[in-house]
């Protein structure tokens, strides 16, 4: 099975550029470049994936590597940038030659290409590429190492929980909830289900809630990603990093 190579880069046609112009930045270098390295190629912002922004976060966290073109300045690749370098991630900077540097990129691969896309400049282009994603994987457990001064270790992949069905019949499976995961007796201690997002919007560093996976945990961080909002939960069996949802997923902790 060939490795995901998940690409964030300009979706539009930003002001001094052609119509079309980051199309064949795409067709023309990158997805020949990725398939050169052993990658298969995908677009965040392809319509035909019909991804909602949690699917494109999770194609941020979970692909084995990103490309994120910062060329016109463009955000969206900053914000995957942003994700895959906090989380020590391997990730691949591009940009085009007329787009200025927007911060120091010493600690990163970052390859330039020129926005012309002549014919004798695109195929050497296609090969340092597929060059910089083939050492930038090799290299993934080394990356980040301003993040590794400070003793940051890798946060796990966001996860959501799995879900199971109403049985057709009651009797069969009566201490089941339908809609929730169930994985032994809820203890004592263990509260209503968050079922509206401003609950969420009370929790605090350092308090406790119940997961139907996990079971008890204590709450990191809190951030907010896009329209989610993140949290990272220490429980027995580790770390965890979760996206917060009104699904009965998540309890209270009575007191």
């Amino acid at each position: 099975m060939e490795k995901k190579c998940f690409i964030i880069m300009p979706a539009s046609d930003p002001d001094g550029y052609a119509q079309g112009h980051f199309n064949r930045v795409y067709q023309y270098i990158i997805v020949p470049a990725c398939r050169l390295a052993g990658f298969s190629p995908a677009r965040a912002d392809d319509p035909a994936a019909n991804d909602t922004p949690l699917d494109i976060l999770r194609k941020i966290i979970e692909s084995e590597i990103a490309i994120c073109d910062l060329s016109s300045k463009n955000s969206n690749a900053l914000y995957g940038f942003t994700i895959r370098h906090a989380i020590n991630l391997p990730v691949t900077l591009i940009k085009d030659l007329k787009t200025p540097v927007l911060f120091d990129i010493q600690e990163f691969d970052l390859l330039e290409y020129d926005e012309s896309l002549r014919i004798d400049t695109v195929q050497k282009e296609i090969e340092a590429l597929s060059e910089v994603l083939t050492k930038t994987f090799a290299n993934k457990a080394v990356i980040n190492s301003l993040l590794s001064r400070f003793n940051i270790g890798s946060a796990p992949l966001i996860e959501t929980p799995t879900y199971v069905t109403e049985p057709k019949n009651q009797e069969e499976n009566p201490k089941k909830e339908s809609h929730i995961p169930v994985i032994t007796d809820l203890p004592d201690f263990v509260g209503d289900p968050i079922m509206k997002m401003e609950e969420f919007d009370k929790l605090k560093v350092g308090g406790f809630l119940f997961h139907m996976n996990y079971g008890k945990g204590e709450i990191e961080s809190i951030s907010k990603m896009a329209k989610d909002k993140i949290v990272k939960m220490q429980f027995e069996s580790g770390s965890k990093l979760l996206v917060l949802t009104p699904s009965g997923v998540f309890r209270k902790i009575n007191e």
